[in-house]
């Protein structure tokens, strides 16, 4: 599904490995709960973001670089990501572990082989990454979430990745009959996971990923994220976002909430932001919108607007604290304050 959104939001040529000029700033006005303020960097194709601090951050590309800033999104310095596959998700342990996943699950000409999934590892904070795992499987390997410093999780095709030991090595599990590919996964403690999955699958674990079963109730929405949160957990897809208060057993949708969210973040079971695709700007080559929601009771009451013009849809998103996030689109990068 990371790569079907790649598609959606076309890639380009990567313009530039210099640090890029900070005057390519401007601000919308607040949009209700966040001020959002739009930076142009000089490269483009981002497809993953995960900020350390509120000023340490890196982004990947869908070409397979990776970028990383230290003054709040305003430079940005290209790294050595030792690859040249797509990449779709980022998690950082601390302020030097860092891990990017990615892959191709197809390539061009006679007799050729997909290079699969692949994960990457760095332990000088991001400034060098080495291929860690490759897949034998023709999968893309699209989302990796980090419960520790040593217990992590990948995902793609119909198979989940665990490591115990920082990535030294990994385990396996693949879900038989799955209808659907793995998109995002998250974790609320060691042992209770989910996995969102194309064509209304979702997928949970309460043995620390080892075995998984699918959530027998009807979906019925493509889903792009999840956020976990002990026994409150949200998933959000093509429709309403869904919420459920024990574990994931039952669901039920929150008929206030937007639709087409890409990616639901939760700071706490009340206080959450929701991003995605927003209008349509109209005309033979026009564009969606980018589109930010907020909810401070739970999901039960939505604020927030669906025409960001600055922006193009919105797939991705990181929280360095709870005053500070950072986003992207087709435009560039999105720095988030909470009011």
């Amino acid at each position: 599904m990371r790569k079907i959104l790649l598609f959606i939001v076309p890639l380009s040529c990567l313009l530039s490995c210099k640090k890029n000029d900070s005057s390519k700033q401007s601000k919308q006005p607040a949009t209700l709960c966040l001020d959002t303020t739009f930076t142009r960097p000089d490269f483009t194709g981002i497809s993953a973001i995960f900020f350390t601090t509120e000023k340490d951050g890196f982004v990947a590309t869908g070409t397979g670089a990776i970028y990383k800033t230290t003054d709040s999104a305003k430079t940005w310095t290209k790294m050595s990501s030792n690859t040249d596959l797509p990449l779709y998700s980022l998690c950082f342990t601390d302020s030097q572990t860092g891990y990017a996943v990615g892959g191709s699950s197809s390539c061009n000409g006679s007799g050729c082989i997909p290079p699969g999934g692949i994960i990457l590892k760095t332990s000088d904070g991001g400034q060098t990454w080495n291929k860690i795992f490759s897949s034998t499987k023709w999968l893309e390997i699209s989302s990796v979430y980090f419960v520790n410093k040593t217990l992590g999780f990948c995902v793609g095709g119909n198979t989940v990745f665990k490591t115990e030991n920082s990535g030294q090595s990994w385990s396996e599990y693949e879900v038989p009959n799955l209808g659907g590919q793995m998109v995002n996964v998250s974790f609320s403690d060691t042992q209770k996971g989910y996995i969102a999955c194309s064509f209304g699958k979702l997928l949970t674990t309460s043995n620390g990923g080892i075995t998984w079963q699918q959530v027998n109730q009807h979906i019925n929405q493509t889903l792009y994220s999840v956020a976990a949160l002990g026994n409150t957990v949200y998933i959000s897809g093509s429709d309403k976002i869904m919420k459920s208060t024990d574990g994931g057993t039952s669901w039920a949708a929150l008929p206030n909430s937007p639709a087409e969210i890409y990616c639901v973040r939760f700071m706490n079971e009340k206080s959450g932001y929701a991003f995605g695709r927003g209008n349509y700007s109209g005309g033979d080559f026009g564009y969606n919108y980018g589109s930010i929601y907020c909810t401070y009771d739970g999901g039960d009451t939505w604020n927030g607007t669906s025409d960001i013009k600055q922006s193009t849809m919105i797939t991705d998103v990181s929280f360095p604290s709870d005053a500070i996030g950072y986003s992207f689109s087709n435009f560039g990068i999105i720095k988030l304050k909470v009011k």
